[in-house]
């Protein structure tokens, strides 16, 4: 719970036109920066909804830290919606039940536990969620409505391995959205990532907003108009015309708001280095054979190779045993050398593989990982952490640590450019004093360089449609 508590004429220029937003529109999609006070906005615009009886009873589906910490202080942060009812469904079975059953003006659940919302609900008609808030709706651009089958690996007795298919065919969280859809009145989703993956990633946000009036009801249709399939590298690229069209269709549901200049942005320090030269050439080996033979660990397709290749840069790689194999030590002595050079600042580390952070760990016993210290986001701001590991899906979404430091550092990339759009604003946010400095350790010649690239191409794809829907004050 929050000490200070603000009144409503704190809220910016650009948190009251997302109120007004929120109160004015019954389906749309808001566009804003993260770190930019969309929740605090978006709660003024339900006090009012609430309070004019225009909605009864609010569900925000959020991240799981989102929804059990970032909702409940944000509602308890401002003098006029702290009169708010609120319930978190988020913890033990029995905990979320009690929430549900509270039927209080806000409810706050996260993403994983809507399946569990559906079938403790029974049946569509015990939905009384007049008024639902997405937050973080790319989490829904999947757009399947039933899971698919999968392949599962087992091993028999004798040692052999073999492959047996799971069926499908459960509703997925989209599919149970479109199923209550037709219960809801409102529907607002929040993003400061709309499009991670480029215009793929429209249709499902789209769809729980319209119900498929602008780009139609069939994803599959969806992506036969505008998009082109290679079937042998599994890839999709929009067509020719694509971007044009898709965006001038939902020019009516999508809305950027303009950003407001709250804090410096982070500057990025990319620390290149060097993987020794028998790492380097058993590292060109593995991505042109797919197998590495001095640490007998097999890529079975190029899908496989990029995440391993990742792997092998940082410094480690998972054999099919699942069991760890060390490669080289160029990332950890470029930890080393930047831990040396913060004389003490608090530094943020992202990680990709567990292996990463057990490196670090071992090296920095004192090292703190998030999703292992309930207190960490407390004791990171009070300044009781050195060292901070966090991998960017645990941390990414909602989490204020602008207090605790001004030093972040990627020990391994990602592919997802919301994880690394997320994880980097955790530091430039409201209240952050000082410039905050981010280094991404790169090994050169390496798959570092192609994350780096494809992260690039995706914000410049996103960038543009940000930059279509921006609103004009």
């Amino acid at each position: 719970m929050n000490a200070i508590v603000r009144p409503r004429s704190d809220l910016r220029n650009a948190q009251r036109i997302i109120s007004r937003i929120v109160k004015g529109d019954p389906a749309k999609l808001i566009i804003s920066g993260m770190g930019s006070g969309k929740t605090g906005a978006t709660l003024d615009g339900l006090y009012d909804l609430l309070s004019r009886f225009e909605v009864h009873h609010v569900l925000v589906i959020a991240p799981r830290f989102v929804a059990a910490n970032t909702w409940p202080d944000e509602i308890e942060a401002w003098q006029h919606t702290r009169a708010l009812s609120y319930a978190v469904a988020v913890g033990e079975p029995e905990e979320r039940a009690a929430a549900i059953k509270r039927r209080a003006e806000i409810t706050t659940i996260n993403f994983e536990n809507l399946p569990w919302l559906a079938q403790h609900i029974r049946t569509v008609n015990n939905w009384y969620w007049d008024c639902v808030v997405i937050d973080e709706s790319s989490r829904m651009k999947s757009g399947e409505a039933r899971t698919k089958p999968t392949k599962v690996k087992t091993v028999t007795a004798e040692g052999k391995i073999v492959y047996k298919v799971r069926a499908g065919g459960n509703q997925t969280r989209f599919g149970i959205m479109t199923t209550a859809r037709r219960k809801i009145s409102r529907v607002i989703e929040l993003t400061g990532t709309p499009a991670p993956k480029g215009l793929i990633d429209l249709w499902g946000q789209a769809y729980l907003l319209d119900q498929g009036q602008r780009l139609g009801r069939d994803k599959s249709a969806f992506e036969a108009k505008w998009f082109d399939r290679n079937e042998y590298s599994k890839t999709i690229e929009p067509k020719a015309n694509a971007e044009e069209e898709i965006l001038d269709l939902l020019r009516d549901i999508l809305v950027t708001i303009p950003q407001e200049k709250i804090c410096d942005d982070a500057q990025f320090v990319p620390m290149k280095v060097r993987l020794p030269e028998r790492a380097m050439r058993d590292y060109r080996e593995f991505e042109k054979t797919l197998y590495s033979e001095p640490h007998d660990v097999e890529a079975v397709s190029n899908g496989v190779l990029a995440n391993k290749l990742l792997q092998f840069a940082n410094g480690h790689m998972y054999k099919e045993d699942r069991s760890v194999v060390h490669i080289h030590d160029a990332k950890m002595d470029a930890l080393d050398e930047l831990i040396e050079s913060s004389q003490g600042e608090n530094l943020l580390v992202f990680y990709g593989f567990k292996f990463d952070k057990d490196a670090i760990r071992k090296r920095y016993p004192h090292a703190v990982v998030a999703n292992e210290s309930k207190d960490f986001v407390t004791d990171w701001n009070k300044n009781r952490i050195r060292l901070g590991l966090a991998h960017p899906a645990s941390i990414g979404h909602g989490t204020n640590l602008q207090y605790g430091g001004h030093l972040a550092a990627w020990y391994g990339l990602t592919f997802s450019l919301e994880l690394w759009l997320q994880a980097n604003m955790r530091l430039p946010r409201p209240g952050q004093t000082e410039q905050v400095l981010i280094y991404p350790i790169i090994a050169e010649g390496t798959y570092d360089e192609r994350a780096l690239t494809i992260l690039n191409e995706r914000d410049a794809t996103q960038d543009r449609i940000i930059r279509n829907f921006t609103l004009r004050t």
